[in-house]
């Protein structure tokens, strides 16, 4: 009785801590309800984990090489594809065999499914851990390779480098003509990586290149070439079907006749004028030295003109980058004086004077240039505001009725051309200068005819005029013949219109073969238009023979054999100079028109 007694007690006991418990329990979950659903969070988060781990990862094969993982793939034949792509890789590459099974290991694994990598990533992730590759950026200019370095960014300070060295305060854009390729690609182990420095300095390594260009107004051969250092063979080679009117050149500077008139007619109109002669001379003197000024500042004249808008082919000497910049800048120019004239009754039509000295003004010009490597190669200007106005250059032409022509008739053109510089007076080279005749532009060696009957006063070579014939005609006129290549009359020759006396030629002071005609009345230069027809009616151009070789025929004087008595002969020669002394008083007024003193050629209208 007393066993069962403790045995009720026991499980009394066990009921009261029992229900203290739940008692615990209840108010614990009254207190943190969560807790309850503790268990069933921590197996709903395994089971998300695994749905999650299931969603993003993948069961998948993975390629490794001395223990590092280098892909993930999912189909077990790209394992085969990559290596033997990536064999063949590498052999091209290093120009010898290569074998890569035995460094490799494939295996299973779970990973997740965007690093899956496809069949040419593989290939890319196995080249990589082939210690003979490296792989690098390469620079190629046009198919030319550069320069390679591992960091891009040296790439793209060297590209920065080119740019630089065309880029100026009137820079407004710049752009890469040539095709540039920065690759990233595997190239054998061990190159020499490029410095910034070192890939620019290559990129503007200059070599003869071949473009095309868009002819600007006013360009000419001659200007095209100078411009882009070319020879003129050059440019005709690059450009056969372009056709090129040669002829039309400009053909002397315009003070060379004037100085030269200067220079010699005072002489000549008062010998006995003792100081005022001395003067003349030296207003000559200095009116040669500006005539030599001006020839500098001519240098070599446009003759070649290229019709704006064609498109021709030229070599420029330009860097392997091409980089073309559009540039804007303010310059000042000259505004040329305009022409004006005035009526003067006191001189005869076709001559003039200055009545005004003209001013040359100035304007800002806002100008656009487009350069190519540095060379200009297009501009166009986008505005000009006037700074000074330009003083007018006014000369008095005469309204006086022309003297007549002997028998009322027009002078003959001397020769069929171009005229490339009339009579008158110019603003040119910040200066008023007189053009005292029409230079006519014509082939070397073509037939210079008389413009009327007359006679050769003077025949020889005279300073800046170079060959030049004087013919001496009726009623006070004079027409004068220059740059000749050759002299076909002798002085004291009488000639008749159309004559040939001269041949075409360029010397002298000239930049090109043409003839520099004349017309003067009481040796005062008269514009020769006033005279000449409208249309050119000079005979059709004719070459002038060379006589020369017929000089030639006194080499069959073998008939000197026959002169042995000749010894007799030498004496002979005394007995022919005693008649010559009679005629050297006839030669003294021809020697009025001497080349050397420069006194023969005003004479020459005084004899008329």
């Amino acid at each position: 009785m007393h066993k069962r007694f403790f045995s009720e007690q026991t499980r009394y006991r066990r009921r009261r801590k029992a229900q203290r418990c739940r008692e615990q329990r209840e108010a614990s979950h009254a207190a943190h309800p969560l807790r309850t659903s503790l268990p069933f969070l921590c197996l709903s988060g395994v089971v998300l984990a695994g749905a999650i781990t299931a969603a993003s990862c993948t069961l998948c094969y993975q390629v490794e090489a001395q223990g590092q993982t280098l892909a993930f793939f999912q189909d077990p034949g790209t394992y085969d594809q990559a290596v033997a792509q990536a064999e063949d890789r590498a052999s091209q590459i290093l120009e010898a065999p290569v074998s890569l099974n035995q460094d490799l290991t494939l295996t299973t694994a779970l990973a997740p499914k965007d690093q899956i990598e496809s069949l040419s990533g593989v290939t890319g992730s196995i080249l990589e851990s082939i210690p003979q590759l490296d792989h690098v950026y390469t620079l190629t200019v046009d198919g030319t390779t550069v320069g390679v370095n591992g960091d891009a960014d040296v790439i793209t300070q060297a590209l920065n480098l080119v740019k630089e060295h065309y880029t100026t305060d009137e820079t407004r854009s710049l752009y890469i003509e040539s095709q540039v390729d920065i690759r990233y690609e595997y190239l054998p182990a061990g190159q020499e990586e490029s410095t910034a420095e070192e890939m620019a300095q290559t990129m503007l390594a200059a070599s003869p290149r071949t473009f095309d260009y868009t002819v600007q107004e006013g360009d000419t051969l001659e200007s095209v070439t100078a411009l882009f250092s070319m020879t003129e063979e050059r440019f005709r080679a690059l450009n056969p079907d372009l056709t090129l009117t040669t002829e039309v050149t400009l053909a002397s500077s315009p003070l060379e006749e004037e100085s030269e008139e200067e220079a010699q007619a005072p002489a000549a109109e008062d010998p006995a004028e003792g100081e005022a002669a001395n003067q003349a001379a030296k207003t000559a003197e200095e009116a040669e030295n500006a005539t030599i000024d001006l020839a500098d500042l001519l240098g070599d004249q446009v003759r070649t003109p290229l019709e704006a808008g064609t498109t021709i082919t030229i070599e420029q000497n330009c860097p392997l980058l091409v980089v073309s910049t559009v540039e804007e800048a303010t310059v000042t120019r000259e505004i040329a004086p305009a022409l004006e004239t005035q009526d003067d009754d006191t001189m005869f039509l076709g001559q003039q004077r200055v009545i005004q000295e003209g001013q040359a003004g100035q304007a800002n010009v806002l100008s656009r240039v487009v350069k190519r490597c540095g060379i200009p190669v297009a501009s166009n200007d986008l505005n000009a505001v006037t700074v000074t106005e330009a003083t007018p250059l006014i000369v008095g032409t005469g309204t006086k009725a022309m003297p007549e022509l002997p028998d009322g008739c027009l002078f003959l053109w001397p020769v069929q051309g171009t005229i490339t510089s009339e009579f008158g007076y110019r603003y040119i080279f910040g200066e008023t200068n007189f053009h005292r005749g029409l230079d006519i532009a014509a082939p070397e060696g073509t037939a210079i005819n008389a413009a009327a009957d007359g006679t050769v006063t003077f025949a020889g070579e005279r300073g800046t005029y170079g060959n030049l014939v004087v013919i001496t005609h009726e009623n006070g006129f004079v027409t004068y013949y220059a740059h000749c290549s050759k002299i076909l009359v002798e002085v004291g020759d009488e000639v008749t219109q159309g004559t040939p006396v001269a041949a075409v030629g360029s010397t002298g002071r000239s930049t090109g073969p043409h003839c520099h005609f004349e017309v003067r009345y009481e040796n005062e230069p008269i514009d020769p238009l006033f005279y000449l027809p409208g249309e050119n009616n000079a005979p059709a151009r004719t070459p002038v023979d060379e006589e020369e070789p017929e000089e030639e025929t006194p080499a069959e004087e073998p008939a000197e054999p026959e002169v042995p008595a000749t010894p007799e002969t030498p004496e002979t020669p005394a007995l022919p100079e005693e008649p010559a002394q009679p005629e050297e008083p006839a030669d003294d007024p021809a020697d009025e028109g001497t080349p050397p003193e420069g006194e023969g050629e005003p004479a020459a209208p005084e004899a008329g």
